[in-house]
């Protein structure tokens, strides 16, 4: 679509274009993504919406024009633009949190025709700590738990939350130098190769003494702040953060690449090379053998792909929220 009409598109041209598709009575919703792992994400979601009305969801990426304007800000543009045919998905970021903190977030939170995660990004629910064990197997065809992943995340969660509400009230008093949100993203990577074998202890711990040591600078650099954060706290539980949680409402590209990830692959290559010994072990003879595990290793995935293209993310509390929105969108739709 030319960049020009895409900026001067609204709910009512959609649906007047719609109706000048010869042969194609069905009415149609103009979606508008952040980029293309989003189209798949908002496509799986509305897709179950369409036999419901009829209906037809054309979903856009709006990539960035230029390195300063993310595909976010692109699209929050297009706000007084949207209606019943022309809807906005968005990452929430830290908007759902704090839902006045800016204009953009004011907007979010307010205009019916604008979908959020509710999570910090869709990457966030694509690692979503109930459905890790499922992207192993798929990866790998062994169903062999070597680490209780649930578990494992959940722990994680806990040790970054102080930290994370740190980051939120400082991001609330729009102070965008004293710890930003990449300043603890940096601290919660998972920087030191993981173990399987001793269920990643060292790593985990490596992160809890960074994250200890730097709640432990901010308490000592601003102690009339501790109160505050700790308010901070108990005003967003209500919203679903907690110690468990917390790992939904970090910065989801640091979360998919430098933890689950981090973990995930030592932990398919493991799980690989166990399935792989199996075979080796029960063939009748060498040839087998060969045929057995090139046949194993063909029906492999690679572990980024498939979390990339998880969805069993839907029975997390936050989904339910966004699709409660969308829900009443579509008993809305007429």
């Amino acid at each position: 679509m030319p960049n020009r009409l895409t900026e001067n598109l609204d709910s009512n041209l959609v649906e007047a274009f719609a109706k000048l598709r010869p042969n194609d009575t069905l009415p149609r919703v103009q979606v508008y993504v952040e980029g293309h792992e989003d189209e798949a994400f908002w496509y799986d979601i509305l897709k179950d919406y369409e036999p419901q009305k009829n209906i037809v969801f054309d979903i856009t990426p709006l990539s960035r024009n230029n390195s300063l304007a993310t595909g976010k800000q692109t699209i929050l543009k297009h706000a007084n633009n949207t209606g019943k045919h022309l809807i906005l998905c968005v990452d929430s970021d830290y908007d759902y949190l704090l839902p006045t903190h800016s204009g953009n977030s004011k907007e979010i939170n307010l205009n019916q025709y604008i979908f959020q995660t509710y999570v910090y990004s869709t990457e966030n629910l694509k690692c979503y700590k109930e459905s890790l064990q499922g992207v192993c197997v798929r990866a790998t065809k062994n169903s062999e738990q070597k680490i209780n992943l649930s578990k494992l995340l959940k722990l994680y969660s806990n040790i970054i939350h102080p930290l994370l509400l740190w980051s939120l009230y400082f991001t609330s008093k729009n102070d965008t130098t004293t710890f930003t949100i990449t300043n603890f993203s940096d601290i919660v990577k998972i920087l030191i190769n993981v173990d399987i074998d001793t269920r990643c202890k060292a790593a985990i711990l490596d992160v809890e003494q960074r994250v200890q040591a730097k709640i432990a600078e901010l308490e000592q650099s601003h102690p009339s702040d501790i109160q505050k954060v700790a308010a901070l706290s108990q005003q967003l539980r209500p919203s679903g953060l907690n110690e468990d949680t917390a790992y939904l409402f970090m910065n989801g590209h640091t979360l998919f690449d430098n933890v689950v990830l981090m973990i995930l692959k030592p932990l398919c290559r493991k799980l690989r090379k166990k399935k792989i010994q199996e075979i080796s072990i029960n063939a009748q003879h060498q040839e087998e053998s060969k045929n057995q595990i090139n046949h194993y290793k063909n029906k492999c995935k690679d572990i980024k792909d498939v979390l990339s293209t998880n969805t069993d993310f839907k029975t997390c509390i936050l989904y339910q929220k966004i699709k409660s929105d969308l829900d009443l969108y579509i008993q809305n739709f007429n």
